[in-house]
């Protein structure tokens, strides 16, 4: 994971009213004539006209992959796409097919029956493919740039000009499950003849064509979105909602299709899934007070991928702001929270669940006391997650003034604002641990009352013992991943219900992630899963 905290913080830029503007990623951008649209799957499918022209696209290139991998077709097809994302191969830094099925429980071995190496055709494929950007500063950057392309690519299959990626908004608790279009192996075409699915993919998790869903906690993007932070907010899509998705689709991570990120691309439900972390990415810029990062290391980064003529072409990181590239915008990108009470043009951040009177404290010393985060709690030992439920009682500290803090991080103060993140560090393993957790805050004296405060994926993580080539940003450090929750309103919410908190229950669920789906989470037993320290941290909200 890469540090939240070093990352200059950029400044205002003046908004110009050439012919309209809107901010696109929190930078002006003038929009000429009309911009077309990218709608929410529901929407989208209720033209047949656009899900035929969607599934021509898809099938167009997948019919590509067999053309000579040294001409331009094949640099249009389905395949090379993917690979531009990731691939398995002797020269890949993901390794190889033989590699990545080894580190697998054997009952997941299946999956990569099928599968084999690649290796690129020329100097062109080794500039363009394998160039995912997963824990670095430019997670949503690079992925809009390879969205953006890759419609471009879709419109030159269909032959369709307006075609136009849609998203999977699972955001919204009424789209948990996954579009039907994508769950079946054939469909009737227009014509009336029923023929092979180009959306459908045979390796994900059992259940999605007999109504399996996600969960709704998990896919609830609402504290992310209230916080000003750009590091922290793409870290907190990146680590959590997007990673879920990724694990939950596929039997769990790393295996493939969607749980793989060298293969995942490859799932058609990974480009919708990938819209609708690029419009995540447009509703927290869209919200007043929130600034991309303006240094020039972030906006000079350059990355290269192929136009429609199959030649390559290289973008900066400012060609998404300055206007000249990006002609889309998504249905829904304001207000995006779940809850009407929380509208993103809010210049409150914070709306405390109960009002409370700090004795004596000045502004004064809640600046001292917050100049930098503080943890709340007693420090932690080492927890192994080896069975199915594990549960930490986390005591808060109650000398000096902690006894201040918790009382804010508790019951909260409107003229000094708060908030509180669970932060899971030092997570280690061996091998995959191959399922998720729930993670929940319990009152320790009464177990009954239980507040939900996240889920633990493993997406774009290796064990800590790997010893195969990868790049940094796909492997767990050797002091472990580091996850992390908001829990604010968590907290105050077990609080308020019991009037006084000293000591909090962690409680780790392993889940598939799944809901209705035909399995139950399995914990690989050779994982050796292990969270070093569990720690509440309190910071002042800016």
């Amino acid at each position: 994971m890469y540090s939240n905290h070093n990352i200059c913080r950029n400044a205002s830029l003046a908004i110009g009213r050439a012919i309209a503007t809107i901010l696109i990623v929190g930078f002006p951008v003038t929009v000429r004539a009309q911009q077309a649209v990218r709608l929410s799957w529901q929407e989208f499918a209720q033209d047949g006209k656009r899900v035929e022209s969607f599934r021509k696209a898809v099938a167009m290139m997948k019919a590509r992959n067999s053309a000579d991998h040294g001409s331009a077709a094949y640099r249009k097809s389905w395949q090379y796409w993917a690979n531009i994302h990731g691939y398995f191969g002797p020269q890949s830094r993901f390794g190889t097919v033989a590699s990545a099925r080894s580190r697998v429980p054997s009952m997941y071995r299946q999956y990569f029956n099928g599968l084999s190496d690649a290796t690129p055709p020329d100097q062109l494929a080794k500039d363009v493919w394998a160039n995912c950007q997963h824990g670095t500063r430019w997670f949503f950057a690079w992925h809009r740039l390879y969205l953006f392309y890759f419609e471009k690519q879709l419109q030159d299959a269909a032959g369709d000009p307006t075609l136009r990626l849609p998203y999977w908004d699972y955001t919204n608790p009424n789209h948990l499950t996954m579009p039907a279009e994508f769950t079946q192996p054939t469909y009737v075409h227009g014509n009336g003849v029923r023929q092979p699915n180009p959306l459908f993919e045979k390796r994900r998790a059992p259940g999605w064509d007999r109504g399996a869903s996600l969960d709704s906690d998990s896919t609830n993007v609402d504290s992310a979105l209230r916080d000003r932070n750009f590091p922290t907010y793409q870290s907190d899509i990146e680590s959590n909602v997007h990673g879920y998705v990724h694990c939950t689709v596929s039997v769990d991570c790393p295996v493939v299709d969607m749980g793989s990120v060298p293969y995942s691309s490859n799932d058609p439900i990974f480009w919708i899934h990938h819209a609708n972390i690029d419009r995540l990415w447009s509703c927290w810029s869209n919200a007043s007070g929130h600034r991309n990062p303006s240094d020039n290391a972030f906006l000079d980064r350059s990355f290269s991928f192929v136009d429609i003529s199959g030649q390559k072409v290289s973008k900066m990181v400012g060609d998404l702001f300055n206007g000249a590239l990006i002609d889309y915008r998504y249905e829904k990108e304001t207000n995006c929270s779940r809850s009407t009470l929380l509208a993103l043009d809010s210049t409150s951040r914070e709306e405390p669940l109960a009002a409370t009177k700090i004795a004596e404290m000045t502004r004064e010393k809640f600046n001292e006391l917050l100049a930098e985060p503080k943890s709340l709690n007693v420090p932690t030992k080492p927890v192994s997650l080896k069975d199915p439920t594990t549960k930490v009682k986390v005591t808060l500290r109650d000398d000096n003034d902690m006894k201040t803090l918790n009382s804010l991080a508790l019951q909260g103060s409107p003229a000094m604002p708060t908030k509180t993140r669970l932060i899971l560090s030092g997570i280690t393993f061996d091998a995959p641990p191959t399922t998720k957790f729930y993670v929940y805050l319990e009152d320790a004296a009464n177990p009954q009352r239980r507040e939900y405060a996240g889920t633990i994926n493993f997406f774009a993580a290796e064990p800590h013992t790997s010893s195969h080539d990868h790049e940094a940003e796909a492997v767990v450090p050797q002091q472990g991943l580091t996850r992390e929750f908001d829990v604010t309103e968590a907290l105050r919410k077990l609080h308020n219900e019991k009037g006084a908190l000293t000591d909090v229950t962690v409680a780790f669920v392993a889940t598939s992630g799944r809901h209705n789906g035909d399995e139950s989470a399995k914990i690989n037993p050779k994982a050796r899963l292990t969270v070093k320290s569990i720690d509440f941290q309190i910071s002042a909200t800016k």
